[in-house]
Formats: C-alpha cells, structure tokens, sequence
C-alpha cells in the first residue's frame, strides 16, 4: 500500500508521517546509540551510525513493514518511530515496535497515541486482524502505553531475554480487529 506524503495525527502534539532516509539526523543516531532510551530493545547491542540508520530505513519499506516517523506538529522535529512489521498476509497480523527516542517526550501519553494511530491505521487501512507487541517484563512505560492503547497481555515468556546480567521475562500484548475475519 502507498501511503504516500499523508500524516495521521495522533494528537495535538504529534503526528506520524512515513519515515525517510532523509529524516535520518545526528540526533536520530544519538537516540539508537543512547543506552538509556534503547535499553530495552535489540539496538542496544549495535553501534549505529549515518549510514547504517540509512539502510535500516531504506530496508524497512521493502520489507512487509511500515515505518513511521513520530514528529513535532509545532515545529516537525523527529521524536520517535513506530513500525508495524513482519506483516503476514494470510493470516493478517503483524507486531508493533515504537521507540520515543527523545526523551523530554517521555510520560506525557505520546507513545499511547502513536499507537492508537498506528492500530486504527493497521485495521482500517491495512485490513489487519491482529497485532501484537512483545514487550520486557521491567519496561513500565511500553506496558502502560500498550495498556492505555487497548492492548491486553495475553501471555508471558519466562526468562526469555537477558537483560543487565539477568535473565527477565517478556510478555505479549496484543489487540483483535472485530471487524476483519
């Protein structure tokens, strides 16, 4: 599906416009190089750079995914991602991954927008039945932001990842579109 330029609003602070190579920064960079905002994410164990974050984007379109920038309506500052990916056409669900990479962004409801935005944009647009989220046990805010945006935990894998020298559990969130079989 071309989305082409279109921006979907997600509230009156931030909208989500289709991520470009040349929504690549610097600061985008320092957000996936900054342990404390990628620490409970597979980022955190690369070094990124310019050119990788560029080809990470680049990939990502032609891969049966969708990727958002989350940006600034005041001023269009590039604050965050989110992406539905590994889209399975058949059985019609997909995963959610969101990074609010800058942090003064942090604790004000802009995760649990992003993603009411991309759910109504998955099942509306997309036709989706199911998405989900694979969350780690001690990432308070993601639980929350998937909680608020209609997600339900529907299970726990035990010890799944391991995280500070510690094996932790992730769980799985997910949401059900009534309106596709």
């Amino acid at each position: 599906m071309d989305i082409g330029e279109e921006k979907i609003y997600c509230n009156s602070l931030v909208y989500l416009k289709r991520l470009h190579v040349n929504d690549v920064t610097e600061a985008y960079v320092d957000w996936m190089n900054n342990y404390e905002i990628v620490k409970y994410t597979e980022s955190r164990y690369f070094h990124h750079t310019i050119e990788s974050t560029k080809a990470f984007v680049e990939s990502v379109w032609n891969n049966n995914n969708y990727c958002f920038g989350i940006f600034n309506v005041i001023n269009d500052q590039h604050i965050g991602n989110i992406k539905i990916g590994n889209i399975n056409d058949f059985y019609k669900y997909a995963d959610v991954g969101l990074i609010i990479g800058n942090s003064n962004y942090w604790g004000k409801g802009i995760a649990k927008d992003a993603i009411s935005a991309i759910v109504k944009f998955a099942f509306k647009k997309l036709c989706l039945h199911r998405l989900y989220a694979g969350i780690y046990a001690p990432n308070i805010g993601s639980i929350k932001a998937f909680e608020r945006a209609g997600f339900i935990k529907e299970g726990i894998e035990k010890e799944k990842y391991l995280f500070e020298g510690q094996r932790i559990d992730s769980y799985l969130y997910g949401i059900v579109n009534n309106e596709v079989k």
